[in-house]
């Protein structure tokens, strides 16, 4: 049976209420019998074993052997064990205090489950040391058949919590399951404004999830370009609640709702496709053209799918995005639901109390405000969006739930404010097309609020705050344009407010860009002296001599007729001239004021003109080298094909074989870097 003090530890860490000392004995001829059973496939030994002592600690993670089998996925030999196992024995708990429901619920096996808690029912309400239900791992996990198994054959409450108050709905966010988290909101929608022990309801744990957002994921270039072309069909999966309402109801009933839904759909600009943009009697002639269109897509994200292996996760990273969007529209869509966000908590729902919130045109007392590190938490889902810049997040609550945008935080922001002060951009350009129109969907106050208490105005806030760490020379650029944007939207007689400290939105730029302004001019002059230096390295150090002897009779280089001469010559020259260019343009950027208007204008442009001239420079001159390289080599001789292809691949094999991988592995060209200057 083992040694004493090991079996004395066991029976603690199978009580599962209190912390255990981890098990430090371990039986290492058991384990090493086990492991070898398991590799030569010997079931009906490891039966026999799991017969003998079904109790008995196969690891130190003091798993049983039924634990080992069922996370291997062996489910004929785990349906063995449990049918001859005794009922006792199958409650028998891990380290984590996991059962061995818990392990098939972990890994999803419905089958194991079910002979699980067909044997013995009560182990779906069994709890590991983080009081964990075999419902909160299915969740987690987001094995759908696993939790719709235990939830409809098993006596497992879905509104049990784990020690943290997390719910089954917390689990699913948690584990990146939008798709099972939807579905568990739809059946059980109680746990929509359920909160944990921090306070933290379903709708702002999601902002703490990076993989539920496109815009929070870094793809490569080649992946970018491939996560857009993926075709997604519309989901088709009717959720449960759905299926038992349609059941229940009439036809009419779902008529009226499906036309209230198209309306909805109409009015806030959500999915429109390409048959909405044309008159309905056009829709045939579309439908004509688009459906060829649409298999050829799928034709080619076949084979795109069948040589590049990485498509599937990128097809299941697009699915999850899109899953939730659907998640944030259904968790968002009831009002009274963005009135519970800012108005405190209900009663009993297991979770710390939050912070009520001023609305525009009264005030109310905090309720019940939790501790200061949960301070986080009291804000509504909408301003935690716009503080961690997730503009899909803001995007889809303000089209759902316009009246979210009424609501202030703990220090008395709106939304627009807040996502001005952290500088996320896409989010203030949405929401600056929903307040223009003749009926805008949000109300114009939140352009011309003025913070009673400061008395600033959301130019005050775009002006206030300048980057910490600058690493791009025309950075100024940017806050210069960021902060006309901002200007263009305050009202005109806004424009130049006074806050509290008598300081206009301008002064106040000045002032907090005054380290940015100093980088950035470092910066310049560091780029011109890096690239004067390759620039000189390349022209006044290298040799230059001309391909070629002169020909005695004409004075004319032997090569003057050929075409690689001429290119050669005019790649020269061409190169020359840039090379002149770029160093006169940086030269004149380090020897300029650069004051902080000229950021604006010139000084980008000058910027922008010595580096593609700096950058022509270069490739004149490789194609001018190139060149002499081919005529010293080939040039006695009429050229052939096959002297011509070796030197061609010489050239561009490591150069096209390192870009094709960097390109694959994640690399990007900042073209619009380029061009920015110009807007």
């Amino acid at each position: 049976m083992g040694d004493p003090a090991a079996l004395a530890n066991t029976d603690s860490i199978h009580d599962g209420t209190e912390d255990a000392d981890p098990l430090h004995v371990l039986n290492r001829r058991h384990f090493l019998a086990v492991k070898s059973h398991f590799r030569q496939r010997k079931h009906e030994a490891l039966l026999a074993l799991a017969v003998e002592d079904p109790g008995r600690p196969v690891n130190l993670m003091n798993d049983t052997l039924l634990h080992v089998v069922i996370a291997c996925n062996k489910t004929d030999l785990a349906k063995s064990i449990i049918l001859q196992m005794p009922v006792e024995t199958l409650a028998a708990k891990n380290l984590y205090g996991d059962t061995a429901l818990h392990v098939a619920a972990a890994v999803g096996n419905s089958e194991v489950a079910r002979e699980l808690f067909g044997k013995r029912e009560d182990l779906i309400g069994e709890q590991n040391l983080k009081q964990e239900t075999p419902l909160h791992k299915a969740a987690f996990y987001g094995h759908h058949d696993m939790f719709w198994c235990l939830v409809d054959e098993g006596n497992g409450s879905p509104y049990e919590r784990r020690e943290d108050g997390a719910t089954m709905l917390h689990c699913a966010i948690m584990g990146n399951e939008p798709g099972l988290a939807l579905e568990i909101a739809e059946h059980f929608p109680l746990l929509i404004t359920s909160r944990n022990t921090m306070a933290v309801t379903p709708l702002q744990l999601m902002v703490t999830v990076p993989g539920l957002f496109r815009s929070q994921m870094e793809l490569g270039g080649f992946e970018s370009i491939l996560h857009d072309f993926i075709p997604l069909e519309k989901d088709s999966h009717r959720t449960r609640r759905r299926d038992e309402e349609e059941a229940g109801g009439s036809s009419n009933d779902a008529g009226q709702a499906e036309a209230a839904e198209q309306d909805d759909h109409e009015y806030f600009g959500r999915h429109r496709t390409i048959r909405s943009r044309f008159p309905s009697c056009c829709c045939t002639l579309v439908d004509i053209l688009v459906f060829p269109v649409k298999w050829v897509r799928l034709f080619l994200f076949f084979i795109i799918r069948t040589l590049y292996p990485r498509t599937r996760h990128l097809e299941k990273i697009k699915r999850t995005h899109r899953k939730a969007l659907e998640l944030i529209e259904f968790l968002a869509r009831d009002p009274r639901n963005m009135e519970f966000y800012v108005l405190g908590r209900m009663q009993g729902d297991g979770g710390a109390p939050a912070a009520g919130f001023r609305e525009r045109g009264g005030r109310q007392d905090q309720l019940n405000a939790p501790a200061a590190s949960t301070r986080r938490w009291n804000e509504p889902p909408l301003i935690l969006g716009a503080q961690m810049g997730i503009p899909e997040f803001v995007s889809t609550i303000l089209r759902v739930c316009p009246e979210a945008a009424t609501y202030l935080d703990t220090r008395g922001r709106s939304v627009l404010q807040v996502a001005i002060e952290h500088g996320n951009r896409e989010i203030v350009r949405t929401i600056r097309e929903m307040t223009q129109g003749k009926n805008p969907i949000l109300p114009s106050w939140l352009l011309s609020r003025v913070d009673k208490g400061t008395g600033r105005t959301i130019l005050h806030f775009a002006s206030a705050n300048a980057p910490e760490h600058n690493q791009d020379a025309l950075q100024m650029q940017d806050e210069l344009r960021w902060f006309e944007t901002v200007r263009d939207m305050v009202p005109k007689e806004l424009v130049y407010s006074r806050n509290a400290q008598e300081m206009t939105a301008e002064e106040m730029f000045t002032k907090s860009h005054q380290a940015l302004l100093k980088s950035c001019k470092v910066q310049l002059m560091e780029t011109g002296r890096l690239c004067s230096g390759l620039i000189a390295a390349v022209v006044f150090a290298s040799s230059f001599s001309i391909p070629g002897d002169k020909d005695p009779a004409t004075g004319n280089p032997v090569y003057f007729g050929r075409a690689a001469f001429k290119v050669f010559s005019h790649a020269y020259v061409i190169g020359l001239s840039c090379a002149a260019t770029s160093l006169v343009l940086f030269l004149s950027l380090a020897m300029s004021p650069n004051k902080e208007q000229q950021f604006r204008r010139i000084i980008p442009t000058k910027y922008f003109f010595a580096r593609s001239s700096f950058g022509f420079a270069m490739l004149s001159f490789l194609v001018a080298f190139t060149c002499n390289i081919y005529l010293q080599l080939y040039g006695w001789q009429k050229t052939k094909s096959k002297d011509l292809i070796p030197f061609v691949l010489e050239l561009t094999v490591f150069p096209v074989n390192c870009f094709l991988v960097l390109f694959f592995r994640g690399f990007t060209f900042d073209i619009p870097f380029l061009f920015r200057s110009w807007r």
